[in-house]
């Protein structure tokens, strides 16, 4: 994820754990993503650990007391917020068997409330005939940032049912808000592969670009090549939307990769679509790719764009500070799937932008294999 995505994250957690619009947040803009989500930890410990320390006796208690009469005491007397806060000091057979029957829309007011680091082996028992009603009610709410917590500690099976009824907008908030990220792969390999153009859709149509990319940068290169090659075809309209998304929120960082993991013939489509060849577009790419490392993943694309686009990105890449492009000239030069792409991009160049490029080789001590190259 990039810092803007994290960030972005981050600050709807916190809006989440604090009960408030994330509109009412300060921007926070000075503070990393990382802080953010080191005082969500620090106020959720906090939250919790006040309150374990006053319920531990009633919890313990609910040991010696029948299942349905503490179902009854939970709904009538405690309510969620304390049922919550208690959840820990259960023992989780018994805590499942006390949730099993309760109503979906007070378990969805629990569930909202836990901290589910806390419960992590009530969750992993929980059978899917409570995951599917409780995630049902949670996703009609939009709790997407609560799902999203609870996402890491529900075993597969009940996670690839409970998926199963979500929409496709629904899986992509929850994705972008997600705890424990490395999980996502996994789990997108739960679910059916015939989903995956509708998500893709689903972000063209709802504005979700953001929510995707984030979702789609966290998955691994098997599951990327597919999906890349299905982006592709969706037509025009939607590439479009995904370039707009990308330039508009600087988010070429989280596509660049995708397009690097299409198929040849993918990479020819997206290259084709107009909206990848504007000035505008060219410009974000080249300067992220520049600055961000990410040259061996532009040069697939660079390869595939006609030709008078080619020229405009030289014209972008030549506009860069040498100090920008000496990593890109260092690094190019030893890759080979990147170097000819570059190569073109030079030979394009106006003297003044080949000059600088010469110069970038001589900061790195690459001045003479530049040369030789472009011999």
């Amino acid at each position: 994820m990039t810092e803007v995505l994290q960030h972005r994250a981050e600050r709807l957690k916190l809006a989440r754990l604090l009960d408030v619009d994330v509109d009412r947040l300060p921007p926070l803009t000075g503070a990393p993503a990382a802080d953010l989500a080191e005082l969500r930890e620090r106020l959720t410990d906090r939250l919790f650990d006040e309150s374990t320390r006053v319920l531990g006796r009633v919890a313990a208690a609910s040991r010696l007391v029948p299942s349905p009469i503490v179902a009854g005491v939970a709904t009538k007397v405690f309510g969620p917020l304390l049922c919550a806060r208690a959840a820990a000091a259960i023992d989780p057979d018994k805590a499942i068997d006390v949730g099993s029957r309760l109503p979906a829309p007070f378990l969805a007011d629990v569930t909202v409330q836990l901290d589910p680091r806390r419960v992590a082996p009530m969750i992993a028992g929980v059978p899917e005939s409570l995951t599917v009603p409780v995630a049902t009610e949670l996703a009609r709410r939009g709790e997407h940032v609560t799902m999203g917590r609870f996402l890491a500690y529900v075993p597969d099976e009940p996670l690839r049912t409970a998926m199963g009824v979500l929409d496709d907008e629904t899986m992509l908030r929850v994705a972008f808000v997600l705890e424990h990220k490395d999980r996502l792969d996994h789990a997108v390999g739960l679910l059916d592969p015939a989903r995956l153009p509708g998500i893709l859709r689903c972000a063209a149509e709802q504005d979700l670009w953001p929510e995707a990319l984030d979702l789609l940068g966290h998955l691994s290169e098997e599951r990327l090549g597919p999906i890349a090659d299905q982006l592709a075809g969706l037509g025009d309209d939607v590439v479009a939307g995904l370039v707009e998304a990308a330039c508009a929120g600087g988010l070429w960082a989280g596509l660049l990769p995708v397009v690097r993991h299409a198929s040849p013939e993918a990479c020819r489509r997206l290259a084709a679509a107009p909206a990848f060849t504007t000035q505008r577009a060219l410009e974000g790419i080249v300067e992220t790719a520049a600055t961000e490392g990410l040259w061996p993943d532009l040069a697939p694309l660079l390869a595939a764009l006609p030709a008078r686009a080619r020229t405009r990105a030289a014209a972008a890449a030549g506009r860069l500070d040498p100090e920008v492009l000496a990593p890109v000239v260092e690094r190019a030069l030893d890759d080979d799937a990147a170097r000819a792409p570059l190569l073109d991009l030079v030979e394009r160049m106006r003297p003044a932008a080949r000059a600088r490029v010469r110069e970038a080789a001589a900061l790195v001590g690459r001045a003479e294999d530049l040369e030789a190259a472009l011999a």
